[in-house]
């Protein structure tokens, strides 16, 4: 998280609608953000991390909603490294001059803050937009030194915003904390019967194993009733204990389990919390209400008998249960959200050459340096704007034109195929990637070894791990149907040059790809162009050597996509960029995890175990939560859509057999059709 030297209230330099009268005029439509300099784009990019002034304003949260605006993939990733230290002094120092500092005097104090700071920002966004729109209207003026300035305060005024913003999460996080119990009184509760909470001290290595570790007590194992009691104590949430919990209790225990003992072990504020932040992340898969599931109803039944007659919150609880779930993370989730006039920002633009840029990894070398990251090892991404004056595509006939004769650019190709694979990723949840063994998913390479990679026994009669909505699995088919496509589109054209062009087209596309970090596709690509097939034409030979080191780049993102885990994670959370990772090399990296016993011998579950493949599963919505800006090509998108559904299953050898192309000429009919081209020649001459 961010932090740094934030003063509180409004800046001095800040710019007044006194100092700038132009600040009350409306902002510059979208529009003309498309004219503004590189410089201006970026600001303009970066404001995707601003505070809505309306989320900001008082009242804006229902009390004792929890974790409601709270990124919970950043607790379950970080745990409780996910705030500084500035950001706890911060905290801690609000409202110290009340002399009582309770929680919601030290909130009320930071909303203030945050509402100036941001109307600060607008103002000067505003002013910096009408000031450079002047500019380059009237050329050789003298409001260079005024946009550098207001650049800077630009830049300071962000700072400040999204570091208060980072206080506020931090500030709702310990909302919920305030009612959380003591460890020793865990154990009590854990084996306390229903509707009794005569809870005691006491230790019980049995129910709750604790270990040190950096000279800090902490969790190392529990019985299924005592993970489940540990979600009461205090600091479970600023550890980030609830949102891992949330991600892998199902290896343990079923949601019919726990929110039993949730309702058998109520606990007024503290249980309220506890199930808003349940149905606020795992709504998607717990508490679909599109589904018909009897958590839903037991839920429903237990907030109108128990909680709604005797606490208000449970009305917001019933509401939040029956609202649809939302289809897009960054509409759901989180109080970072870009200004009005970003939403039809289609990002930095770019020139083609710097696609140019080389990166090579050895290709049967995988880095073993765990300081290895993505943002060094490969080019920074690059969004160009669409190309224009493309052709229109007829949709209407029965068979749509092949491929490889369609005169889109690969970069357009490739932001098409971005937005299709982004659209089936956008309904993934973390738990959709736990025990993806039992649905099939296997190692595309080696032959998996059935004394290793064992089912994992359910825990007291529960079900497997696994989600049956099948989303993994339509992901995993996609990905085949894609790397089956281009296999196909390739070994059904009519010559060589015609195979050397769509090569060369996929080649990029791939590589446009991985440079906008969608691994997804351009691990598609590399599939299809791998395929055994595709690999011995003698197209391949006509390539120049540029366009064969794409796929030497190809191949070397692969490895590093399977050399760890946590590879796509690097660099400034705050400035996290829109991705899209390889479901398959993703779900693949939790099943290594998963390998092993996850219990030991007293029957207590490893929580180390569990929690790290909860944090590698929560990089699911870390990677939801930016979208890609690409403008969306209902025409392009429709073709591609029709020829995938037309050659996703097809047999590829027998279309490669059909295809005098696909194969290598022999000498003596080279030789004759040298001979008779010759012939045609002296014709001419005769």
């Amino acid at each position: 998280m961010e932090g740094g030297d934030h003063s509180a209230g409004g800046s001095d330099e800040s710019p007044s609608e006194a100092e700038f009268p132009s600040l009350r005029e409306e902002g510059l439509p979208a529009a003309h953000e498309e004219q503004m300099s590189p410089d201006c784009s970026e600001d303009m990019e970066d404001s995707d991390s601003l505070v809505s002034e309306r989320l900001l304003s008082p009242g804006s949260r229902a009390e004792g909603l929890g974790l409601g605006f709270s990124p919970a993939w950043s607790l379950a990733f970080f745990g409780e490294d996910c705030f500084n230290l500035e950001v706890i002094q911060y905290a801690v120092n609000l409202g110290q001059h009340t002399g009582s500092p309770c929680l919601d005097v030290k909130t009320q104090e930071l909303q203030q803050q945050l509402m100036i700071e941001t109307r600060n920002l607008k103002k000067t966004r505003k002013f910096y937009q009408k000031l450079f729109q002047q500019e380059i209207k009237n050329k050789g003026s003298d409001n260079k030194l005024m946009l550098s300035k207001l650049k800077s305060q630009f830049e300071e005024l962000r700072s400040k915003v999204v570091f208060l913003d980072c206080v506020k999460k931090y500030l709702e996080i310990l909302r919920v904390d305030q009612w959380g119990l003591e460890v020793s009184l865990l154990p009590s509760l854990a084996v306390c019967g229903a509707g009794s909470l005569d809870i005691q001290s006491s230790e019980d290595p049995s129910v709750l194993s604790f270990g040190t570790s950096k000279g800090k007590r902490t969790l190392q194992a529990g019985s299924p009733l005592g993970l489940m009691a540990y979600l009461y104590a205090r600091n479970a949430a600023v550890e980030g204990y609830i949102q891992q919990f949330l991600y892998s209790y199902r290896f343990f225990c079923t949601p019919e389990k726990l929110l039993q003992f949730i309702t058998d072990k109520f606990i007024g504020a503290a249980s309220l919390d506890l199930l808003h932040i349940w149905i606020t992340d795992c709504k998607r898969v717990d508490f679909n209400p599109q589904r018909k599931s009897s958590l839903v109803e037991t839920l429903e039944n237990f907030l109108n008998a128990e909680v709604i007659p005797v606490d208000g919150r449970g009305e917001v609880l019933l509401a939040a249960l029956h609202s649809p779930p939302s289809t897009t993370w960054i509409q759901g989730r989180g109080s970072l959200i870009s200004f009005e006039e970003d939403e039809d920002s289609t990002g930095v633009h770019s020139s083609i050459g710097d696609l140019g840029r080389k990166w090579r990894l050895s290709r049967g070398v995988e880095p073993k340096d765990k300081t290895f990251s993505i943002a060094t090892a490969l080019p920074m991404p690059f969004y160009g704007s669409l190309v224009a004056g493309l052709s229109s595509v007829g949709l209407h006939s029965e068979e749509p034109l092949p491929f490889g004769q369609k005169e889109y650019s690969a970069q357009h190709i490739s932001q098409q195929l971005t937005l299709l694979q982004q659209e089936m990723f956008q309904r993934c949840h973390p738990v959709h990637f736990l025990n993806s063994r039992t649905q099939g998913v296997r190692d595309k390479v080696s032959t998996p070894n059935r004394n290793v990679a064992q089912q994992i026994p359910p825990a007291e009669g529960s079900a497997p791990p696994v989600c049956e909505d099948g989303v993994l699995r339509q992901l995993l088919t996609h990905a085949d149907s894609v790397s089956n496509w281009i296999s196909a589109e390739i070994v059904i054209c009519d010559s060589v040059k015609t195979q050397v062009a769509l090569l060369t087209k996929y080649l990029w596309i791939g590589k446009h790809c991985y440079e906008s970090r969608n691994f997804a596709t351009a691990m598609q690509v590399l599939g299809g162009l791998e395929n055994v097939i595709v690999r011995q034409l003698p197209a391949w030979k006509h390539l120049s050597s540029k366009v064969c080191e794409i796929l030497e780049e190809l191949r070397a993102v692969q490895v590093f996509l399977k050399s760890d885990d946590l590879c796509l994670m690097g660099g400034e959370p705050r400035k996290r960029r829109p991705t899209l990772p390889s479901a398959h090399i993703l779900a693949m990296h939790v099943q290594k995890l998963e390998i092993g016993a996850f219990a030991l011998t007293t029957g207590a579950y490893k929580w180390p175990k569990l929690r790290s493949i909860a944090k590698v599963v929560s990089q699911v919505y870390a990677f939801q939560e930016a979208v890609y800006p690409y403008s969306l090509d209902p025409e392009l998108q429709a073709y591609l859509r029709r020829r995938i559904a037309r050659l996703a299953t097809s047999d590829v050898h027998l279309l490669a057999a059909d295809n005098d192309a696909n194969f290598q000429q022999s000498s003596e009919r080279q030789t004759r059709r040298i001979q008779d081209t010759l012939k045609r020649v002296r014709a001419t001459f005769q």
